[in-house]
């Protein structure tokens, strides 16, 4: 067999050998607790090397062997693939060139920033350098720079690891000094444990298996374990989880740094902090290998882990609403503001109302809505979200509130509703008010109501859903 046929045939088995490898990985996942990160990071990190592995190991056994003797079915599957594998080596060939030119470009300005817009730090902050790799126990020499380039403290090199803290950092930019320490001891834990090296290797197997979404999949979970890992250095060297994680809110409003730099503004911020402000779960369950073979005793413990955590979302609630109103990345806003209807309070209202009235993001308001009218199905609320049925300027919106205002206790937003099913200007949020008058309305009040749209609405489809909803109420 030829090289381009070994390599070929190497590329389409991974296919399936990566998603298999990956697959195993999920299942560990699954019963392997979020506190455990190491014991993650380790399984994700030797996931990434097998899936690396597994094309190499069979290109030497293609390589090795003769032509074996094959079914009918599989000759058929093999001479359909095997004008494709020129192709599909050059296509690989192509993509990896790209992927190099995009790591090596990536590798230039990540080591340039070490040295560009760079000044010494003061003498109080290399103190607490020594003193804080005394701590971690870091025993390489470590550079600390002030940097005016980046946004987020850094880690560059492994050799000579040099960790870059923004200007605006060193300036206070909101920190206390110990929120400070738990930064820098972030660094420092990437440091200690080599992340540098292991990150330029891990960006060397995305480069060569980049058509792989497993690939991609698998070296994600490395990254945000990692981050985990050095979260949890980062706490022990500090004492306090808050501390940190408060300190980890400030920095998304700093965050942005090269992909090949290591700082403590990476991963998913909203889940490392709900993770820091967990309850800790027992030191027995951690070790994955009791995990696999008690499943379901380790499932049972994650189940309950996340039940616990719900439980603690009142006394987090500040970081969260923090998260909601001060995250540039939506996503993350969206996630706080579905956690925020469980913190019942006056802070937690007036930070929904506020997100559901002026958030610049559709769906952040739209979730805003819907938390609002469930956790305070009162007066007030049922004024706010009226206001937005009427006024929002996206048509998505108006209907959730619309929803939302039908499905409050008491029938508190029926009458809201019927206003809005008679007057409101678009005919696709009269027919949503329809909806909830036929599906939360009394049936007294709710068939001469729909009986009138009937009769009178000026757009078709409006009239027709009120006559079907009518019927389905019992009057024709």
């Amino acid at each position: 067999m030829n090289a381009i046929d070994t390599l070929g045939w190497a590329l389409v088995h991974s296919l399936w050998q990566d998603a298999l490898a990956a697959a195993g990985l999920a299942s560990l996942l699954t019963v392997v607790p979020a506190r455990a990160a190491r014991v993650r990071y380790a399984l994700a990190a030797l996931t990434l090397a097998v899936m690396l592995a597994l094309p190499l190991a069979t290109a030497l056994r293609l390589d090795a062997a003769s032509a074996p003797a094959l079914t009918s079915l599989v000759d058929r599957v093999r001479a359909g693939l095997e004008p494709t594998l020129p192709w599909i080596v050059a296509l690989w060939l192509g993509g990896v060139l790209v992927m190099s030119a995009r790591l090596a470009s990536g590798w230039t300005t990540t080591r340039r920033l070490a040295t560009a817009g760079t000044r010494p730090v003061s003498e109080a902050w290399r103190q607490a350098l020594v003193r804080l790799a005394r701590r971690l126990r870091v025993s390489r020499p470590v550079r600390l720079l002030a940097s005016a380039l980046i946004e987020v403290p850094a880690v560059i090199g492994w050799w000579r690891p040099v960790i870059l803290i923004p200007v605006s950092v060193l300036a206070g930019g909101g920190f206390t000094p110990l929120q400070l320490d738990a930064l820098l001891a972030h660094e420092l834990a990437h440091v200690r444990r080599h992340d540098y090296l292991v990150n330029l290797l891990q960006t060397v197997v995305e480069t060569l298996l980049f058509y792989h979404p497993a690939v991609w999949w698998v070296s994600t979970r490395v990254r945000e374990e990692r981050e985990h890992c050095c979260d949890d250095l980062a706490v022990a060297a500090c004492g306090d989880a808050r501390v940190y994680a408060t300190a980890l809110l400030r920095m998304e409003q700093l965050r942005a740094a090269p992909a090949l730099a290591l700082g403590a503004g990476g991963g998913s911020l909203l889940g490392r902090v709900r993770r820091l402000l967990a309850p800790a779960t027992p030191d027995a369950f951690p070790r994955w290998l009791a995990g696999v073979f008690g499943g379901a005793l380790a499932l049972a413990v994650a189940i309950g882990s996340g039940w616990g955590l719900h439980r603690s979302l009142p006394a987090s609630a500040d970081s969260l609403i923090a998260l909601a109103t001060g995250s540039r990345d939506p996503d993350v806003r969206h996630d706080a503001v579905k956690e925020l209807r469980r913190a019942n309070d006056a802070r937690t209202r007036a930070t929904l109302i506020a997100l559901a009235q002026s958030d610049p993001d559709d769906d952040v308001r739209d979730e805003a809505v819907e938390s609002l009218g469930a956790a305070f199905p009162d007066a007030e609320t049922v004024r706010v979200v009226a206001a937005i049925a009427r006024r929002d300027p996206n048509e998505h919106v108006m209907r959730e509130a619309v929803e939302t205002l039908g499905r409050m206790k008491n029938g508190a937003g029926l009458p809201v509703v019927i206003d809005i099913a008679r007057t409101h200007p678009h005919p696709t949020v009269r027919r949503e008010a329809v909806e909830s008058i036929r599906d939360e309305a009394p049936r007294a009040t709710a068939v001469p109501i729909l009986r009138e749209i009937a009769q009178r609405d000026p757009d078709p489809d409006v009239y027709r859903k009120a006559a079907r909803a009518l019927a389905k109420v019992g009057e024709l």
